[in-house]
């Protein structure tokens, strides 16, 4: 039996981040991964959707279908893999690496396939899966985002069900492929969680785009035909050759035996505290596996604080309010903070500011003027929330990252230099607009008249 002070489960962003991190604060620190390093979004998630959305806003643009698309999705993904330096990050720390079927004897002990380890504590990155929804119908041969890797080109005919962030993504990736998609939603727009005005906005240019995005539609049950699939909703019946789920996500618990440990779960989640301390005393668990924002972003930032808990006192919280994210559409759509439907819920006092890119020399320049920039300040110009729908949004939103968490204000990024032309600017202008309301109120006239004088 081999001994440790830190035993991470699962090799995802998640536990790559708490193993190393572990590592580098000097405990003795074991990586337990059942398959390959990398986790859901180097091989099923994030490297192979933006190569599929990068191969199709090429092809949109230059009105031309790309051949073997799908098989440059899985040579980049490939090539992502061995560029990481995971693997020397690991060695650099002396973080032990185990490959295979981990399960727990107790909460101290993990069973692996030809040895047995022991830790002081324990942090489960176990990642998530596609959540298989109760849909009558739904039986074997559906598409998930990890199979839909495998399809040797793509589809003539595809249904789409749900239209979160990977529903969308991969409904506009193979619509602009020349896939015939149809996209079913059962909410009144596409990605519920983000700002309700700038995410009504982009289900507005998708379907301008040309995608068949049918709204307020729920589900009654599929069928399995020679030809496909049919897809029955409450109002329709909507045939196509293949069909996609992405209707959630749940925790990767099967075979951990989690029961022998003391780790609560549901299907959805491992259960653990405001600190990530599961039920078990000496285990934490971080990223998809504990439910809530799954994002690769997240799941870094939540390693982390599971492992200064587990290795010091005086506990934190991981910050969700300074956690970004961004569905990579065309365009795309950056999310920061409160929603203004949270503003309002909250009762707070704010006021939104807006620039479009159409008023941006360099999204002219570049003929992406689609969308727009709108911060969500307090009266004193606190960031409360920002959301940017337009181009390369999900790169423009971390200036308002960092200058939220480091409590900066409107005034600060208005005062700041922007490089011309630039995306950037869009940013700076809509932050002007609060300095332009503050000058135009009678006090402050009235005070500048007399610095004037």
């Amino acid at each position: 039996m081999k001994n440790y002070d830190v035993a991470v489960i699962g090799g995802g962003a998640a536990g790559l981040v708490a193993a190393v991190a572990a590592g580098a604060f000097g405990a003795r620190t074991a990586l337990v991964e059942i398959d390959r390093l990398g986790g859901e979004c180097s091989w099923t998630g994030c490297v192979p959707s933006k190569t599929l959305i990068a191969a199709a806003s090429i092809a949109h643009r230059c009105g031309h279908f790309p051949e073997n698309v799908m098989e440059h999705v899985r040579r980049t993904v490939q090539k992502a893999s061995k560029s990481s330096k995971a693997r020397s990050l690991l060695e650099r720390y002396r973080v032990d690496l185990f490959f295979g079927l981990s399960a727990f004897k107790n909460s101290n002990t993990l069973g692996l396939p030809d040895t047995t380890i022991s830790a002081r504590k324990f942090i489960l990155c176990t990642g998530s899966s596609a959540l298989r929804p109760d849909i009558q119908g739904l039986g074997e041969g559906y598409l998930t985002n990890s199979e839909v890797w495998d399809l040797p080109e793509p589809p003539s005919s595809l249904l789409v069900v749900g239209g979160g962030p990977i529903g969308t993504e991969l409904a506009q990736a193979f619509h602009r492929l020349g896939t015939k998609v149809t996209l079913i939603h059962s909410r009144d727009r596409l990605l519920p969680r983000d700002d309700a005005e700038l995410s009504a906005e982009l289900t507005e240019l998708l379907q301008q785009d040309g995608l068949d995005i049918r709204l307020n539609a729920r589900v009654r049950k599929v069928e399995k035909t020679a030809d496909g699939w049919r897809v029955h909703t409450d109002k329709e019946v909507v045939p196509g050759r293949h069909l996609l789920i992405a209707l959630g996500r749940r925790a990767n618990t099967e075979g951990i035996n989690l029961e022998a440990a003391g780790v609560e779960y549901s299907g959805e989640k491992i259960k653990t505290d405001r600190y990530l301390r599961t039920t078990a005393k000496n285990i934490w668990a971080a990223g998809d596996c504990i439910g809530g924002l799954r994002f690769s972003n997240v799941a870094e930032n939540e390693a982390k604080t599971a492992v200064r808990n587990a290795l010091f006192p005086f506990n934190s919280r991981p910050d969700y309010q300074g956690a970004p994210w961004a569905t990579f559409t065309d365009p795309e759509l950056a999310h920061l903070g409160l929603t203004e439907e949270e503003c309002k819920e909250q009762n707070m006092k704010y006021q939104a500011y807006y620039q479009p890119f159409a008023g941006d020399d360099r999204a002219i320049s570049d003929g992406t003027t689609d969308g727009r920039v709108k911060i969500l300040s307090s009266p004193f110009g606190k960031l409360l929330g920002v959301h940017i729908l337009g181009p390369r949004a999900g790169e423009l939103i971390n200036e308002f990252v960092l200058a939220r968490r480091k409590g900066l204000r409107l005034h600060d990024i208005g005062l700041t230099s922007h490089t011309y032309p630039t995306l950037s600017l869009a940013g700076q202008r809509a932050s002007d607009e609060w300095f332009a309301g503050w000058v135009d109120r009678p006090w402050a006239k009235f005070i500048i008249r007399m610095l004037r004088r």
